[in-house]
Parts: structure tokens; sequence; C-alpha cells
């Protein structure tokens, strides 16, 4: 046998201790968590988080866990799955190279085990850490090739990993529990159905379980769960030519970037981006420029003649001009950059129903372009650049033209402080009063001097 990779990364989960992380990745991982939290109020709001929250409420059980924005606590699994649906819903929450949402799947794990077990903040805290770092250093390593990607691709395959390690870490696992908690969750992780979310015009709608954020989740609680009870699971999950990653639907993998840097080197420092746009990582930079140029040169909307993206090939499966619901309006170009250009703020406002039916929206949308530049798309599927350049022509015939290799929110191009807490405002307040938000924002800063997280999750529950 070569050597055992799951084992590494089980050991490594077990052993982590808050005290050993550098100051810097604690405080980040706490903003990554204010702003995951803030995803869910938002996504809590709309009709996918409805129709998520609705069902689980009326389902009853033991009220161990908080529905964030829901109102409600249900059992912990269910916390689980509806958090991590609700975080996702917007297509707000964090990103890691443009290849999933792991925040969506990590935070909620640990929050719902963490409330069960009225685990500390610096426990949660902990166990994020190590989800996050886990559940990255898999999705990486395994990614597939160039060729593989056009008809196989998977993000909450390997997020489940990360969801797992989490829960497990809350648990206090050993480490046989927690090689078991892996091997059930990768045995149990969604398909890698990328390819089929509905990206062919003849398939649209996309489909609203889309990454997914939530299922993972679920999946890898439960897995923590019934490992924690006596469940065996495969403890070579990860090893040999039959192991996750193929199962995964890749067909390659790095077992040396899975493990380089173990415990020195942290994804939740290095690669994780907070977003500033409710949409699809892939449109940012078009975002980016279209919101510069806007700017720039006080462009409205009405003296627009014409709006041409170049972007990479993904960006052009978004060019889709009747979008049919909140989810396909996420992965249309043509609707987002209308939502930039009428200075609507991100979040629940971009998808309400007066906007999805708006004429003067579908008019500007027709005015929105969309092509495949071979340059900006070699730099996606080589060096993970998300990239475009837009040209706005406008009716007196003027021409403005701007590029940006890496959109706003990425760690090389951050946002501010302010900014995210801005961006959790405006989402905590579809459920809480005004004086509710700012306690919630100045308790997680200090997540790790709470006690008892059960005392917190209430005040994220909301009306």
């Amino acid at each position: 046998m070569h050597d055992w990779y799951t084992k590494k990364l089980a050991e490594y989960a077990v052993n982590a201790r808050f005290e050993d992380y550098p100051g810097d990745v604690i405080e980040r991982v706490k903003i990554l968590i204010l702003d995951l939290i803030g995803c869910m109020f938002g996504g809590c709001q709309t009709s996918l988080g409805k129709a998520i929250v609705t069902p689980l409420t009326s389902m009853g059980g033991q009220p161990e866990a908080t529905i964030v924005g829901g109102g409600v606590r249900v059992p912990t699994i269910q916390a689980a799955f509806a958090n991590g649906t609700t975080a996702n819903a917007l297509d707000y929450d964090d990103t890691l190279l443009g290849i999933g949402h792991p925040g969506a799947s990590v935070i909620p794990a640990a929050l719902a085990i963490g409330e069960w077990k009225r685990a500390s903040g610096k426990d949660v805290l902990n166990a994020i850490l190590v989800g996050y770092d886990v559940g990255d250093r898999i999705g990486m390593a395994i990614q597939p090739s160039y060729e593989r990607l056009q008809k196989v691709w998977g993000v909450g395959t390997w997020q489940t990993l990360g969801a797992a390690a989490a829960a497990a870490r809350v648990l206090n696992m050993d480490l046989d529990k927690t090689l078991n908690t892996y091997g059930v969750a990768g045995a149990t992780a969604p398909l890698p159905n990328t390819q089929k979310w509905g990206w062919d015009r003849s398939e649209r709608p996309i489909h609203w379980v889309k990454e997914p954020t939530g299922w993972p989740c679920w999946t890898g609680t439960t897995a923590a769960v019934l490992a924690d009870n006596g469940f065996i699971g495969n403890r070579y999950i990860l090893d040999g030519d039959n192991g996750f990653w193929i199962m995964a639907g890749s067909d390659q993998c790095d077992y040396e970037q899975m493990t380089r840097g173990l415990g020195r080197e942290f994804e939740v420092v290095d690669s994780i981006a907070i977003k500033p746009y409710s949409s699809c990582r892939w449109q940012h930079a078009a975002l980016d420029c279209v919101k510069e140029l806007k700017r720039e040169h006080d462009l409205k909307p009405e003296s627009i003649e014409e709006v041409a993206i170049n972007s990479f090939a993904w960006v052009k499966t978004h060019e889709v001009y009747n979008p049919s619901d909140m989810v396909d309006a996420q992965f249309s170009i043509p609707y987002t950059v209308s939502m930039v250009l009428l200075d609507e703020h991100p979040g629940p406002a971009w998808y309400t129903p007066e906007n999805l039916q708006s004429d003067t929206v579908a008019k500007i949308m027709k005015k929105v372009k969309v092509e495949t530049d071979p340059e900006i798309d070699r730099a996606y599927f080589d060096d993970d650049k998300i990239g475009a350049r837009v040209q706005i022509t406008t009716t007196a015939g003027d021409r403005f033209e701007k590029f940006i290799g890496v959109p706003s929110g990425d760690p090389q191009r951050p946002i501010s402080q302010g900014e995210i807490e801005d961006k959790f405002r405006n989402q905590a307040l579809y459920s809480l009063e005004p004086h509710q938000v700012d306690p919630i924002i100045e308790t997680i800063y200090r997540f790790e001097t709470i006690e008892d997280i059960s005392a917190f999750m209430p005040l994220l529950q909301g009306s």
C-alpha cells in the first residue's frame, strides 16, 4: 500500500488545536463566518430558501439547532442542510478559485453540531478551520483535466469531506472514528453533476440544486453523527486508483498537493474569495468592469447602446436573456449586468419578482453581448484566473473599455471589512430588527470567547 493519505488528513484534523493557528488565520475565519451567516439570512428569505425551510419546519422533531433567519429550531442534521442550502441560495457565499463554495458546507455543519453539543466558540472555530483546510485540499487535488471537465465535473462531491471534517472535529472524535467519518462521507457524497445543471439553453432553467452546498453539508454531518455511534466507513476512501478522486468523476489526483504544508499553510487565508455580487463568481470580473466604467464615465442605462463582454467559455453559457427565476438569473450575465447598471444592491433585492419581470430590465438585457476570448479562456483553465474585458458603447457613439484579470473579493483584490459588514447588515435586516444586528457582528469578532454557542445561535433565529 502506498502512503495512507486519508490517515494523514485525519491525523491532522484530530490533532489540530485552536492555539496552533496563526492569529491572522483565526481573524480571517471569523470574517468568513460573518459573511456566510449573512448569506444564510439573505438566502432564507428567497423562494429557494422558503422551499427548504417550510417543509423542514412542518416535519417537527427535536428543536436542537437553529435555522438562521428561519424563526425556528429543528433537528441538527436538518438545520445543517437548511443553512448549507440557504447560504448559497443567492450565490453570494465564499468561493475557492472558481471551483466551489466550501464555506456553505463547512460552517453550517460546525454550527449545527456545535449548538446541539453545546460546544465552545473556540472549539467551533477550530472545527471550521479544519473543515476548510481538509476539504479545500481535497477539492484542489482532485480537479479534473480540461478534457475530462468537458464531460464530468463536481463541486458538492469534495465539499462533503470539508463538512465531515468540521463535524467530526466538533464531536472531538479519535482517529478511528474520524477515518470512519471520511469513509462514510466519501461513499455518500453527491454525484458530480455540474455538467447537468442546465447550461444548455434547451435545458434551462438552471436547477436549484446547483453547486450543491446543502447536500454535502447534510451528508458530511450525517456521516460524523453515524461514525460517532459506531458506523463503519472505508478508512482508505481517498487512496489508490479507485479512490474518492475517481468516484467524484475526476481523471487525476495530486496527493502531494493534498498534503503539502499540512498544518503550516492554510487555504482560509490563501485562496478563499468573498463575493461582492450575488451571482456566479465567473461573472464577477465582467461586473467589476461594468461597475467601474459606469462610475468613471457617469453612464446611465438609457445612454448605453451595447455592453460587449469578452471572457472565458463558461461565461458565454451565461448569455441568457429570459431567466425564468432567481437561480436562472444568477447565471444570466445580461440580467446581472442590468442590476449593476441600475444600481440595485446585491442580495435579495436583485431577485425580486418586480426585477425579474421588469420591462426596463428586459430592455437593458438586450444590450449585453458575450464572446469567448481565447487568451482569457486559457488563463482560466490553465491558471484559475477569472478575467474579463468589457467595452461599452454609448448612444452618442463613445466607446469605453476596461480589462480586469482578478475580480474584486479575491485575496489579491480583497473587499474591505466595512464592505463585508455592510453586506451582512443588508441581508440580516430581512430577518432581524436593526438593534439586533451589530451585537451579532461584535460577538462573531470575539467568537473564541463564547463558552457555549447554544446561547449564541438563537440570536440568529429571526422571525
